[in-house]
């Protein structure tokens, strides 16, 4: 089985860090090995959602791997193995026979809703909570209830959902058990002590993270976990006259489980995961596990043989989209490694764009990452704190070129202009003014009005203006017609009247300064039709004096 999977998901290896890995990589770099034992002892709840125990993983596999991101992956995938081999014990301790508890354990080592817990290290939390989890069930049952509230307070200390296990203690109690409560108290005081105070916290707040006990909210959630329980819209409303009708208690154990150890996710609808079924899915082993202990070992091959080639099928979409963030985030991350290396007197960045489903913290923390001076500054062009900062001596600018995967850098260690820029090889911003958009695939679009100043070389006599007029503008607006103007001065008009990256050159009057204000015109402002609300000028591609 173990095998299996492995294979199955061999394509993880080929993935990358997302921007919560590369940020929860440097915030554990930074962090002293004495600030995680004080959280993992404290009693307090922790406003930042600092989870020392699972935080502690980056901090580890930093150190030892950097950027190997296979190694994170081996980690995550050996952990969720070794999550499977509990559930077998759990299980077999349940009084599982040993063909139920091997339907049960492969249930849960093959479900693809839980596909992000083996392929993304931002979900570690969620597997390493699950094997603390596991290992507290485990003690529970074979009677060591004392010392289970150990792993169950490092299960909180990985993730918070761990608070909804008294519930399942309780349930197992009351259908499977002896009914001795006391035994539920000391991880009833733990859950109370953490439930308390984040409910004190989160009191007023409005945000995706907001508890919203509505109705709608239940509805919106059950909507979306029934429906990856068993892979098919509302399929998981299949278990409720299961739990009804079938008459082992353990089953009904393990169902109940399934909706217990969601929990707090049943009144979050802004953070609708499938991967927060990994630890329900304790609950969904149980049941099953129990559920075909009377099937003929022919039935129970038959449901497999439906059940893992359609989770194999889905799991082939999935790993295209984790492998497309992937092979764009991958040649960011180690093209700005390159270029930060040769730059150690760097001390400002200011990072335009970035690839698509990188958020401001991923790329902050991938510079971070690899220039980490204390005294570092770094923001996104688009933020009003860029404008200040443009003005530093030590400045470097990365852009990235989405389309060709294409880091664009510029640096910024005296105050002489260059003559001409050209988009493609390099973007000195801190020279824009107004009227210029982020940076596309070898051109930045520009407002129908957009500013820039430049060296005016002696001797020079012309300025060109290259465009790239693509398609959909020349079918919308049709020729594009573009105004030099130089310190205010106009030097005319000139025509770009096909689809083509095209240059233009107007004649420069001999009487320029050596510092030129040029301004750039489109006389027709142009609207797309393909609902960007933007309104445009030109897409442009280089501009400047000829030398």
């Amino acid at each position: 089985m173990a095998c299996l999977f492995l294979v199955a998901n061999r394509g993880a290896y080929k993935g990358y860090f997302s921007d919560d890995d590369l940020d929860n990589l440097v915030q554990t770099h930074r962090a002293p090995i004495s600030h995680f034992a004080q959280a993992l002892v404290s009693p307090k709840f922790s406003p930042d959602n600092f989870r020392p125990a699972g935080h502690f993983v980056y901090k580890a596999l930093g150190a030892a791997a950097g950027l190997n991101f296979p190694v994170f992956v081996a980690f995550l995938q050996g952990l969720h193995l070794l999550n499977v081999w509990l559930i077998w014990l759990v299980l077999r301790r349940l009084g599982a026979p040993i063909l139920g508890a091997a339907a049960g354990s492969l249930f849960f080592a093959f479900h693809v809703a839980c596909f992000d817990a083996y392929w993304k290290p931002m979900f570690v939390f969620d597997v390493l909570c699950a094997t603390f989890l596991l290992v507290t069930i485990l003690f529970y049952l074979r009677g060591h209830w004392l010392l289970a509230a150990v792993p169950y307070w490092l299960a909180y200390k990985s993730k918070e959902p761990a608070v909804t296990l008294p519930a399942f203690l309780l349930a197992y109690e009351y259908l499977c058990g002896e009914r001795r409560w006391y035994r539920v108290a000391p991880f009833a005081l733990i859950a109370g002590l953490f439930t308390g105070q984040a409910m004190l916290h989160n009191r007023g707040s409005n945000n995706d993270y907001t508890i919203r006990l509505t109705s709608h909210a239940f509805f919106k959630t059950f909507q979306f976990y029934s429906s990856k329980i068993l892979l098919l819209p509302f399929a998981g409303l299949i278990l409720l006259p299961i739990a009804w009708f079938v008459k082992d208690r353990r089953v009904r154990l393990g169902l109940a489980t399934i909706a217990l150890l969601l929990g707090p996710m049943w009144f979050l609808p802004g953070r609708l995961f499938g991967v927060y079924l990994y630890i329900p899915l304790i609950g969904a082993a149980i049941a099953f596990a129990f559920l075909v202990a009377s099937w003929k070992p022919s039935w129970i091959a038959l449901f497999f043989l439906i059940w893992l080639p359609g989770n194999y099928y889905i799991l082939r979409k999935e790993r295209a989209v984790a492998l497309t963030v992937a092979f764009e985030n991958k040649p960011y991350v180690e093209a700005l490694g390159r270029f930060l290396r040769d730059q150690p007197a760097v001390r400002t960045v200011i990072f335009d764009g970035g690839p698509t489903s990188m958020n401001r913290w991923g790329i902050e923390g991938a510079v971070h990452w690899f220039q980490p001076a204390p005294d570092l500054r770094i923001c996104d062009l688009a933020d009003e704190r860029s404008r200040e900062l443009l003005k530093a001596p030590d400045l470097a600018v990365v852009s990235w070129d989405r389309p060709r995967r294409k880091l664009i850098t510029a640096t910024r260690f005296n105050d002489r202009e260059p003559a001409a820029i050209i988009m493609a090889t390099g973007n000195p911003v801190w020279l824009f003014g107004e009227g210029w958009y982020p940076l596309e695939s070898g051109f930045r679009w520009m407002q129908p009005r957009a500013t820039v100043r430049l060296r005016h070389p002696a001797g020079t006599r012309e300025f060109f203006l290259r465009i790239n007029l693509g398609p959909v503008q020349f079918r919308d607006q049709g020729p594009v017609e573009m105004e030099i103007l130089l310190n205010g001065h106009s030097l005319g008009t000139r025509t770009y009247d096909k689809v083509d990256w095209l240059e233009r050159r107007w004649p420069v009057p001999p009487d320029i300064s050596e510092t030129v204000e040029v301004t750039l015109r489109a006389l027709k402002p142009y609207k797309s039709t393909n609902g960007d609300p933007r309104t445009f000028g030109a897409a442009v591609a280089g501009f400047g004096f000829v030398e």
